[in-house]
C-alpha cells in the first residue's frame, strides 16, 4: 500500500508503519492506533490484528446496541468471551520450541512471522535472522532485540543479504590508516580536537612573537593528546564529532585509523560490541576503558563505503544484519520483516509454546465460545456470539488478502473445525484447496502474541463501550488565503 503526504512519499504494506504515518483526529481511530502501536513496540506482530478485532468488536456492538441491549451487558459479554478465550489458548498449543539455540529449530518457528511481510522469502529470512539471534542470546538466556544492528546497503538482492558477528557502519574511516588488526578501541563522545569553551573570549597579544607562542602551544597540546592516546595502545580511535584536521594529522603521522559516528546510539551499540567505555573528552583512556576488536577495517560494498568491526572468535553480544536490496521501499519492507522476526524471537524468550497460524486459533476460539454462547443463560450470551463472530473476521481477511473466495473457504474452514481439526487454516498459496494444516505446515504463531491481541482488542473494544460522549477539538478554520487565481474561493472539483 503506498500514499503521499505533503513531506515525503511512503510506499508498504506493514500496518504498524502505515498506522503510525497516518495524521489521524478522530479519537475512537487514534485510540485504535494507539492499541495498535502499543502491540507492535511489545511483540512486534499482530499490529493489523489488533485493529481488525477492536474494529469487528465495535461493528457488532453496534448491531446489539440498535437492537436494544444494554452497553453493560455487551460489555459484560466481551468479557467474559476474553477470559474464556484467553483460558482455552493453552489447550491449542501444538508445539513447543525445544532449544532457543537451535538455528533449524528458531528458523521453523519464526517462518510465519516473517512470511507475513514478505512472502517468498521467508526461509532465507528466517534462517538468517535465526543466526543472528542465537548469535546475540546471553549466556543467561536473555535477548535483547536492541543487540542486532540493522545496516541498510543499496543494491544487490534479498539473498545477498548476510549475518556479521560485530557491527557495520556506513561510513569512511577519517584517516589514512585503513585497517587494522587485534585492535584496541578507544571510543569518545567528544569531537576529535581539543575541547572549547561556551562563551566567547578575545587574546589580546602585544606582538608578533606572542602570538605564535599562543599557535605553537595550542598545536603542542593536541600533538601530547593524541600522542598519550597512541602511547596507551590505542589501534583505532572512534569519535562522536568533528574531526580537527591538526588532530587528523598527529593520527595519521602514529598509524591510528580514525572513524567517526554521528550517532550516540551507535556509540553506545559499539561499546558493548567491542567492550569499551565511551570518554567524555580527549584524554589518555584509563585502564580497563578501551575495547577490543579481531579486524577493523574500510570495504565497500556494492558502491557504498563500510567501516566493518568484526569479531571473528569468541561470543559477540552485538550482531549485525547486513540488508541488500534493489530500492529503498524494499530495503525498508525488509527491515521492517526482519525486525517483526527478532521481536517475535523475544516473545519465544518469555514462552516458546507455539498456536497453529493461517487463522486455524481464530476459528477454533469462534467455534467454542460461539457453542458457549448458545447454552449460556441471559444477556451476556449475545455479547459472547458476537465476540466469536468478530474472531472469524481475521482468517476471512487472510482469505480474500490471500485472492480466495471468502464464502466458500470460510465455509470449508468451518466444516473442518466442526470435524476436530482444529489446526486447520487458510492456505495462503495458490492452487490447491483453499484449507490447510497449519502446524504440519509449520505456520506457527507466538502464544504470547496471540494472548496480547486478544487482551489488547477487547480491552479496546469495551474501553470505547463505556465512552458515553466524545469531544472532538478540531483545527481552527477561517477564511482562506486568496491566491492568484480568480476562482480561489471554489472547490478544485468545481472548476472547468
Amino acid at each position: 500500500m503506498g500514499w503521499q503526504n505533503s513531506s515525503c512519499a511512503l510506499c508498504t504494506a506493514h500496518a504498524g508503519t502505515i498506522l503510525r504515518e497516518l495524521e489521524l483526529e478522530n479519537p475512537v481511530a487514534r485510540m485504535l492506533g494507539a492499541a495498535s502501536q502499543a502491540q507492535e513496540e511489545e511483540t512486534g506482530d499482530g499490529a493489523n490484528a489488533v485493529v481488525l478485532l477492536a474494529g469487528a468488536l465495535l461493528d457488532n456492538a453496534e448491531k446489539l446496541l440498535r437492537a436494544g441491549l444494554p452497553v453493560a451487558a455487551v460489555r459484560d459479554g466481551y468479557d467474559a468471551a476474553c477470559k474464556e478465550a484467553l483460558r482455552l489458548l493453552p489447550g491449542l498449543a501444538c508445539h513447543t520450541l525445544a532449544d532457543l539455540r537451535d538455528p533449524d529449530g528458531v528458523a521453523w518457528a519464526l517462518r510465519a512471522a516473517m512470511g507475513s511481510k514478505l512472502f517468498g522469502y521467508q526461509d532465507f529470512l528466517a534462517g538468517l535472522v535465526a543466526r543472528c539471534c542465537v548469535a546475540a542470546l546471553s549466556p543467561e538466556g536473555a535477548f535483547e532485540p536492541d543487540n542486532v544492528r540493522l545496516c541498510k546497503v543499496p543494491g544487490g538482492g534479498i539473498t545477498d543479504s548476510c549475518l556479521l558477528e560485530g557491527m557495520v557502519f556506513c561510513t569512511e574511516a577519517e584517516s589514512r590508516v585503513h585497517q587494522a588488526h587485534k585492535a584496541r578501541i578507544a571510543v569518545y563522545c567528544c569531537p576529535f580536537a581539543l575541547a572549547r569553551g561556551e562563551a566567547k573570549d578575545t587574546v589580546l597579544f602585544q606582538g608578533a612573537a606572542e602570538m605564535r607562542a599562543y599557535g605553537d602551544a595550542e598545536e603542542e597540546l593536541l600533538g601530547q593528546r593524541v600522542r598519550a592516546i597512541a602511547e596507551e595502545g590505542a589501534g583505532v580511535v572512534v569519535v562522536g564529532g568533528r574531526v580537527d584536521p591538526l588532530a587528523l594529522q598527529y593520527a595519521d603521522q602514529l598509524g591510528l585509523m580514525v572513524v567517526r559516528l554521528g550517532s550516540r546510539r551507535e556509540l553506545q551499540r559499539l561499546c558493548r560490541a567491542v567492550g569499551a567505555v565511551p570518554l567524555a573528552s580527549l584524554v589518555p583512556p584509563p585502564p580497563g576503558a578501551m575495547g577490543h576488536c579481531q579486524r577493523v577495517y574500510l570495504s565497500e560494498i556494492g558502491s557504498t563505503a563500510v567501516v566493518v568491526f568484526r569479531q571473528d572468535s569468541g561470543v559477540c553480544p552485538v550482531a549485525t544484519i547486513l540488508l541488500r536490496g534493489a530500492t529503498d521501499e524494499l530495503l525498508c519492507s525488509l527491515e521492517e520483516a526482519v525486525t517483526d522476526g527478532l521481536n517475535t524471537y523475544k516473545a519465544l524468550v518469555s514462552d516458546r509454546r507455539l498456536l497453529p497460524g493461517a487463522g486455524a486459533v481464530e476459528m477454533a476460539l469462534a467455534m467454542r465460545l460461539a457453542t458457549l454462547g448458545t447454552y449460556l443463560p441471559g444477556l451476556e450470551q449475545y455479547g459472547i456470539l458476537e465476540f466469536a463472530q468478530a474472531l472469524k473476521t481475521l482468517p476471512a481477511a487472510l482469505a480474500e488478502n490471500a485472492g480466495l473466495p471468502v464464502n466458500e473457504t470460510m465455509a470449508a474452514l468451518e466444516a473442518l473445525h466442526q470435524l476436530g481439526t482444529a489446526t486447520a487454516g487458510v492456505r495462503p498459496g495458490e492452487g490447491g484447496a483453499p484449507t490447510m494444516d497449519a502446524a504440519r505446515e509449520g505456520v506457527l504463531d507466538s502464544l504470547l502474541v496471540k494472548e496480547r491481541v486478544l487482551r489488547l482488542a477487547a480491552h479496546t473494544a469495551t474501553t470505547l463501550l463505556g465512552i458515553s460522549h466524545i469531544l472532538v477539538a478540531k483545527k481552527s478554520g477561517g477564511p482562506k488565503v486568496r491566491g492568484e487565481n480568480p476562482n480561489w474561493d471554489l472547490e478544485p472539483d468545481a472548476l472547468e
